[in-house]
């Protein structure tokens, strides 16, 4: 037995250089410079016995020299080829089967011989395996001492070579062949002990336990061979032969066990790489098991082009090699071994791509904010990243059964977690609720099932909370005003649908209140959109206050309102309601500090008035277009006799625009002439709609386009069309004075802020002049807003345009506003000119006017002149221009061409003698 420098650093091992790789406590352990000094000592020790034995009586040296040949060369054999032994826990020894000798040597060979025999026997075998210095000095001196002292056990016992050969002889041969061998062993196994710190007595055991049938073996043929041969010297060859085929026996049987042994520590490695899902930590299980496995001093990884080291095993791991150094024991790799570092090596290269590629889907899943969980067919949690743990609460899902952690509700009721990991078919963006102790949170999920051979199901569960959250602030705004929070018209006509489908079959009443603020549009103009805002929003909490908690109230847009009254006695229920209602906003209401009135148009109709949602909308519209009317700032009940038919309103807007585009419209000219000279001096264009059932007239559709706004392009149209139309008259008789062309302007238009920019446009595209352009303007509108109006009038009047004052009047201005009004032209409305010569005070207004007119340098023109006679007063009055029926009717533009040109002169001979 010999001292066989154990690995370093596999599990089990150990370690002379002073570690444990098992974990707990640290051992401790002897130092390298102990461990050489008791090296030396047992060297010494030996050194000095054998000088004692040789010193002794009856310790004749070298008495036996052909025995002493034989029996070194034989056990010198067996130093040299010894049998390694690999204990279970990674011990590993050199066995020689020195018992074998043992008792031919005591049988034969003095004291001195013997210890020569195995000094020479040791000291061969350990320089063969090239051991460490102080190694060969403590194999060499614990094997003499061993052996020494078993012999003197033997001796005492009454063998020897110059004893008798007795049973008592050969019993006491055998019992010191064994204090030889426990001895040996006890010393190896105390050395290498102390050097790693493991526990010495349960190793001695185990040592001595691994091996004590070899030894009794190997005894009793050492005892049988010794007595054979010592008795008859020719049986020495049979014995040695006999031997030599024990030996290699024995050897074999090692070897099965030790493959054995290989084969168990190969699969255990196997399954620790496996079990490892890391990188770093397979590398680190790939050297441990290789040194483990293969029983090396070392395990690296080099760079696939580090070239082998001599004596070093290598493998492909990967993109690196796996090497392995320094055999314990020394001898050179078996077969069994490089198949082991091959088959640990392409292990250890599948199980470090499986650790990559888990370590990316973690990585993966990990940063995901989704929860991603797997689920066996048994309904446990295989796998959970820690979205789902967050999201399911719980940090250690794994291994539980999911239903008793948490669980899912869909649509159609609870989500079987079991069967659906039992199953290969999948769902996959369903939402469902997630049910986790007290917590519910809304989430979509998709379930995918495992491919075989595994079975269970991988879930993908993501939090909807904020999406549920858009959703239904998404469908309250489909069915909300955003400013105001009321329902808006769709919610408002689903439940008035409701509200008449109920009236109608329990034959009950319900009222609709439509609500239409008035002058709200000077609230955006004076103070901006902002205060605009803040005014309906404050309008809107009145009218929930004014109203039951079954009453509905509806934003429809802009000012207008809605109001929903269900079950109403009778209609007097509803007048109160408007009542109240316009009673609050008398109140006023404050907008960033200024304190503001808004009244409302009230229209009530009820489910008595109209047999669908149409008609009763229709009905309270109407209703409300009466009480704007009639003065604003009240309300009205729908009465079918008096209500102007909205549709048709609807209806007739609708062609009014279709006739914009496709220009269905036509001017007339009405002539204005000179009231000295009869001769025309210009034109009123006056706008007709040509409609397959004739022209009709502008009181039939004017009204509506100045409420619609439809003026504005109607008007373009008409200033366009009058400009092109006077300068291709002009252009056509240049042997004529230039004819002056006029045209109404209404407010819409006075009141944009580029009107000056748009004539001086026109002006330019027609090529008019623009002292041949005269723009009327009534003076009601000019009063809305005088400052203004003079403002613009100023500057259509720095661009050369006439401007005309048109129904002067009937506006009640005052009349110190006709000296600041830039005008050139006033035109007296055809009203004061019916009672002209037949009422007194008639006459003296148009007298008035004509004298005011020519006192501040304006023209004055009649119109409606339909008479001699008021053609004659005006004559006498001084009034230069007249306009009317008694000159010419309007007329179409090539009708007035040819009045212009030929027949003026004539129509109008002076009445005067």
């Amino acid at each position: 037995m010999e001292l066989t420098p154990p690995s370093r650093q596999p599990a089990g091992s150990l370690d002379p250089a002073g570690s444990s790789a098992s974990g707990g406590r640290q051992p401790r352990v002897l130092s390298s410079r102990g461990l050489a000094i008791v090296c030396i000592a047992v060297a010494v020790l030996a050194v000095l016995v054998i000088a004692f034995a040789g010193a002794h009586p009856g310790g004749d040296a070298f008495s036996h020299p052909v025995a002493l040949a034989v029996l070194t060369v034989l056990l010198t054999y067996t130093h040299v080829r010894p049998t390694r032994l690999v204990h279970r826990h990674g011990g590993v020894e050199s066995d020689h089967l020195d018992e074998a000798l043992f008792v031919p040597m005591v049988l034969m060979l003095s004291p001195v011989e013997v210890g020569a025999a195995v000094t020479v026997a040791s000291l061969v075998g350990n320089l063969v395996v090239r051991r460490a210095a102080v190694k060969v000095l403590f194999n060499v001196g614990q094997t003499v001492l061993a052996c020494l002292t078993g012999y003197a056990v033997a001796r005492a016992g009454g063998a020897g070579p110059d004893e008798s050969i007795t049973p008592m002889a050969m019993v006491a041969g055998a019992v010191g062949g064994l204090v030889f061998a426990a001895l040996s062993s006890v010393a190896v196994a105390t050395i290498v002990r102390l050097a790693t710190g493991h526990p010495l007595f349960r190793g001695l055991w185990e040592q001595w336990r691994s091996r004590e049938l070899s030894s009794f073996g190997a005894l009793l043929f050492g005892v049988v061979a010794g007595v054979a041969v010592r008795e008859h010297a020719w049986m020495a060859l049979p014995a040695i032969a006999l031997g030599l085929t024990v030996e290699r026996a024995y050897v074999a049987v090692v070897v099965q066990r030790q493959a054995r042994l290989a084969a168990e520590a190969l699969r255990e490695a196997v399954v620790a790489v496996r079990s490892s899902d890391d990188p770093e930590e397979v590398r680190e299980q790939v050297l441990a098991s290789a040194k483990t496995v293969l029983h090396a001093r070392e395990a690296v990884l080099v760079d696939p082009t580090t070239p082998c080291p001599p004596g070093a095993l290598q493998a492909n791991l990967e993109d690196t090699t796996l090497q392995v150094l320094d055999r314990i024991g020394g001898g050179t790799w078996l077969d069994s071994e490089r198949s082991a570092l091959s088959t640990l090596a392409t292990v250890g290269s599948a199980a470090l791509r499986n650790a990559r590629l888990i370590a990316h889907m973690s990585a993966i899943t990990d940063s995901q904010s989704e929860g991603v969980l797997a689920i066996d067919a048994a309904g446990v949690v295989t796998f959970a990243n820690p979205a789902s743990q967050r999201l399911v609460g719980c940090e250690d899902l794994i291994g539980r059964v999911a239903d008793q952690v948490f669980g899912l509700t869909g649509h159609d009721g609870p989500v079987d977690l079991t069967a659906l990991a039992g199953s290969h078919s999948g769902t996959r963006d369903s939402d469902a609720v997630l049910l986790a102790g007290d917590h519910r949170t809304p989430v979509s999920f998709t379930a995918t099932g495992l491919p075989e051979p595994q079975t269970g199901v991988v879930l993908v569960i993501h939090d909807i909370t904020e999406r549920k959250a858009f959703e239904e602030k998404l469908t309250y705004l489909a069915f909300h005003d955003p400013l105001t929070y009321l329902p808006n018209r769709r919610l408002f006509e689903d439940r008035l649908d409701h509200a008449l489908l109920l009236a109608e079959r329990h034959h009950t009443t319900s009222a609709l209140l439509m609500v239409d603020l008035d002058r709200f549009k000077l609230v955006n103009d004076s103070y901006g959109h902002p205060a605009g805002d803040s005014l309906l929003v404050q309008v809107a909490h009145m009218l929930r206050r004014s109203l039951r908690r079954e009453d509905t109230c509806a934003r429809l847009g802009g000012d207008e309102f809605a109001i929903l009254l269900e079950d109403v006695a009778d209609v007097h229920h509803a007048t109160s309601i408007a009542q109240r209602i316009l009673d609050a906003l008398a109140s006023g209401c404050i907008v960033d500090g200024h304190e503001l009135f808004v009244s409302a148009s009230i229209g009530i109709a009820t489910s008595d008035q109209a047999g669908s949602r149409e008609e009763l909308v229709a009905a309270a519209d109407a209703a409300a277009y009466m009480a704007k009317a009639a003065g604003k700032a009240q309300y009205r009940v729908f009465a079918p006799e008096g209500a102007e038919n909205p549709r048709a309103r609807l209806e007739l807007e609708g062609a009014l625009r279709r006739a914009i585009d496709h220009e269905e419209l036509v001017l007339h000219y009405q002539p204005l002439v000179d009231t000295i000279t009869g001769e025309a001096v210009g034109a009123e264009a006056l706008v007709r709609w040509q409609t397959p059932d004739g022209l009709m007239a502008p009181y039939s559709f004017i009204p509506l386009a100045e409420e619609t706004g439809l003026i504005v392009p109607l008007g373009a149209w008409v200033l366009e069309e009058a400009c092109r139309q006077a300068q291709e008259w002009t252009l056509a008789h240049p042997e004529l004075p230039p004819l002056e062309i006029s045209v109404n302007l209404s407010a819409h238009q006075l009141s944009r802020p580029n009107i000056v920019g748009e004539i001086g446009e026109v002006l330019e595209r027609t090529g008019l002049r623009p002292e041949q352009l005269c723009l009327e303007i009534t003076e009601t509108v000019i009063m809305r807003d005088a400052e203004a109006a003079i403002s613009s009038l100023r500057q259509l009047k720095r661009i050369g345009l006439q401007l005309a004052i048109d129904d002067f009047g009937t506006g009640y201005s005052s009349l110190s506003y006709l000296k600041q009004f830039p005008v050139d032209v006033v035109k007296v409305d055809r009203t004061f000119l019916a009672g002209l010569g037949d009422n007194a005070v008639d006459t003296e207004i148009v007298a008035a006017v004509i004298r005011l007119a020519a006192a501040c340098g304006i023209t004055a023109v009649a119109e409606g002149v339909e008479t001699v006679e008021q053609r004659a007063l005006l004559e006498e009055m001084g009034c230069p221009l007249i306009q009317g029926f008694l000159i010419s009717k309007p007329m179409p533009a090539e009708d007035f061409a040819t009045y212009w040109a030929t027949e003026a002169p004539l129509l109008l001979p002076s009445p005067r003698p």
